[in-house]
């Protein structure tokens, strides 16, 4: 199983490479604890149309002190872009406690007030990075088409 999921994950990039080539990716600040761009051929951010796509933005240690750190470098990355949370239509969480996660949902809310976007919240057994509890990617709307 996670031979098959690692397989994917790879497929998944080589297609988000060959896409990148025939668009303009624009680049932010990369996670500290990822590779270089250059190895994994990945832009932080990547614009097309009204949307931007955010790139997993990951932490590590305790689990309260991971999600405000996600958190926060994922707000610098919206701050690029002149867009905050409220402008997020979508948000996919990977953690390796789902448990733990759950119990500071708090410090996530605070990030995004009463705004509420879709949001899928996934446990899984490790992330790239083995030290890396929580990983956070985000779709945001550029222009509000309320």
């Amino acid at each position: 199983m996670n031979k098959m999921l690692f397989t994917l994950l790879f497929t998944i990039l080589a297609f988000t490479a060959k896409a990148q080539e025939k668009n303009n990716a624009v680049s932010g600040q990369a996670p500290k604890v990822l590779r270089p761009n250059q190895e994994w051929n990945y832009a932080q951010a990547y614009r097309s149309g009204n949307l931007l796509y955010i790139s997993g933005t990951v932490a590590s240690g305790p689990m309260d002190k991971a999600i405000e750190q996600v958190y926060r470098t994922l707000q610098a990355t919206l701050k690029q872009y002149n867009l905050n949370f409220t402008h997020v239509v979508k948000e996919n969480l990977y953690t390796t406690n789902m448990e733990e996660t759950s119990k500071h949902h708090l410090v996530r809310k605070k990030f995004y007030g009463t705004h509420t976007p879709a949001a899928t919240w996934v446990q899984v057994v490790r992330l790239l990075e083995p030290n890396v509890v929580i990983e956070v990617e985000l779709v945001a709307e550029i222009k509000k088409t309320e």
